[in-house]
């Protein structure tokens, strides 16, 4: 996939340069959780290219839903803190999205600096992708570049509409995944497994539809694997599911049962609390009071098989509650068990949900690629276009 970018030729000194990051990362007391391997730090290479080479740099991000109003905290001030840090110059914050305030900062911009709008999402506009707030936007700039692969899928105000303001480029980061993610489809070499976790059912199906027929293993585990179970008329006790996806399970496990690696066993517990008692058990005898939070050390070993002998590995969502440390350890072993293949096969893993136990594994830069993007990283790979994406094409 060939798309626009800016070129070490090309002259931005005193250019106003519009960038668009994914810095929707955890807050925690008032610090991102952002490892040298996340979004912000990952976003922070391409400003930096930028600042080095004189232009003036306008950074763009949302963070949370705080519904088009604006909420102190959702203030993107930690994100700019965070970003002062890793560019080594500090990264100011407007007081607003758009407006005759920010028109006024921007305007006191010097080269080589750096300025942040406020949460785009303060303004409903954004998320309407309203053509009115794509050119605010654009009237403060003079180039626009679209970094954040993680929310090309979505058309937004300063994904989408944007490109019809301004000459729009490509990132780096942006870039090099989609780079990655384009050869996986055309060049992937088998046997093709894909683990696939998390909730939603319904987010992965285009993805599932595509590459069933050139996958060899699809190693189901978190509430994904459980509503199959469901589907299998099994008890899953309190378990969390999408109710809604069982029917297709059930279709998905007499059209493809060859494929599908289901948990043979489970971890439960009776309340979701970090010192809760886990118990093993069988998928067979889970209990009424039983909650299902992660794959069995059976199902792990099981997985870790058909791992070892994979030469592309696809990972999308947790095999279990993974933001519970004593929930995660199927999520662990599985994350381990692929990056010891990187190398011997294109190992890509993408969603947020899984950065943070990545990085804490010291595993961040064990695969092909870690993705940014976890719906994203689906919708491409689903064959389904990326909205930030298109526009950027040559």
């Amino acid at each position: 996939m060939k798309l626009r970018r800016l070129t070490n030729t090309m002259n931005l000194r005193g250019k106003r340069v519009l960038v668009r990051i994914d810095g929707n990362v955890p807050i925690v007391k008032g610090r991102v959780v952002d490892g040298p391997h996340g979004r912000i730090a990952r976003s922070a290479v391409g400003i930096n290219w930028l600042v080095q080479r004189g232009a003036r740099v306008i950074v763009m991000t949302h963070l949370g839903r705080p519904n088009g109003k604006r909420v102190a905290a959702y203030s993107v001030k930690p994100i700019a803190k965070r970003l002062s840090s890793l560019l080594s110059t500090r990264v100011k914050v407007a007081r607003s999205v758009v407006g005759v305030d920010v028109k006024k900062a921007v305007g006191a911009m010097q080269e080589g600096e750096v300025l942040m709008l406020e949460n785009l999402r303060f303004d409903p506009r954004e998320e309407e992708n309203a053509a009115s707030f794509a050119e605010a936007l654009g009237k403060l700039g003079d180039l626009y570049v679209n970094d954040a692969f993680a929310v090309s899928h979505r058309a937004h105000a300063s994904v989408d509409a944007i490109v019809s303001e301004l000459p729009s480029y490509a990132g780096p980061l942006l870039a090099d995944e989609l780079s990655v993610l384009s050869r996986l489809g055309e060049q992937s070499k088998r046997p093709f497994v894909l683990v696939l976790g998390g909730l939603k059912m319904t987010t992965k199906i285009p993805l599932l539809h595509r590459l069933l027929p050139a996958l060899d293993a699809v190693l189901l585990g978190g509430a994904l694997a459980t509503a199959f179970l469901v589907a299998q008329g099994k008890a899953v006790g309190k378990s969390v599911y999408e109710k809604e996806s069982v029917a297709l399970c059930a279709k998905l496990l007499k059209t493809h049962a060859g494929k599908l690696v289901l948990p043979v066993d489970v971890v439960v517990v009776r309340s979701l609390r970090r010192d809760a008692k886990r118990k093993v058990v069988s998928v067979d005898v889970v209990s009424s009071n039983d909650r299902i939070v992660d794959v069995g050390p059976k199902s792990v070993k099981a997985f870790q098989e058909i791992l070892s002998r994979a030469k592309t590995i696809v990972w999308n969502g947790p095999l279990g509650y993974g933001e519970i440390e004593p929930f995660c350890a199927g999520t662990c072993a599985v994350a381990k068990a692929i990056g010891e293949r990187t190398g011997k096969a294109m190992t890509v893993v993408g969603g947020g949900d899984t950065m943070p136990l990545i990085e804490s594994l010291g595993l961040a830069d064990k695969f092909t690629l870690l993705s940014t993007g976890g719906g994203a990283m689906l919708q491409f790979l689903s064959g389904e276009p990326l909205p930030g994406v298109e526009a950027l094409r040559v």
